[in-house]
């Protein structure tokens, strides 16, 4: 027999998110391209991410299509490299960003993602050097610290839109991190 499970945030109906769940509109276009072994990962904070900005797309698979051009803007991805423009030092307004294509997975997957898909090199990249600490326990990134993709892309729109408030999407992931840690560790 499986466990009744809440139909909005799809989890166990004791571990149920939705009571801090507070969605707000998303300033800009963002995909999400998910590796297909990260959307099966309980620790996945994407699937808190589309609660909190339901206009948010997420694609799950090792290949995407180039999204279509936007009406204002270019697509940036959200991603660490040499010539990656840092949103921390940069002022938004001297960006030409439209929307962000964030990859998610394990450092591993997400390099597995952006060299699958050639075409992310023709875009320009973001980073950044000033997030706050991250407050995702569940898993250590390389060097024991790293920030989820919730955390990441709150702290680049948080940059991008001076209207846009992080603080429930971080109620949201501390929410789900006391869950995990008390022991409710089900699989979303």
């Amino acid at each position: 027999m499986s466990r009744a499970t809440c139909p909005r945030c799809r989890l166990p109906a004791r571990t149920c998110l939705c009571a801090h769940v507070h969605p707000q509109a998303c300033p800009l276009p963002v995909i999400i391209l998910q590796h297909p072994l990260e959307a099966r990962h309980a620790k996945s904070t994407v699937p808190l991410l589309q609660l909190a900005l339901p206009e948010l797309q997420r694609v799950v698979a090792e290949h995407m299509t180039p999204p279509p051009p936007l009406p204002r803007g270019r697509w940036w991805l959200l991603y660490p490299n040499d010539k990656a423009a840092d949103i921390d030092s940069t002022a938004p307004a001297h960006l030409d960003i439209g929307g962000l294509i964030v990859l998610d997975g394990t450092w591993r997957k997400t390099r597995r993602l952006h060299h699958l898909n050639p075409w992310l090199n023709d875009l320009p990249a973001l980073s950044f050097s000033q997030a706050p600490a991250s407050r995702y326990t569940m898993r250590k990134g390389p060097g024991g610290q790293a920030l989820s993709t919730l955390e990441s892309l709150a702290h680049v729109l948080d940059r991008l839109s001076p209207g846009f408030d992080p603080a429930p999407l971080h109620h949201l992931l501390a929410h789900r991190v006391a869950q995990f840690h008390a022991g409710g560790r089900d699989e979303t």
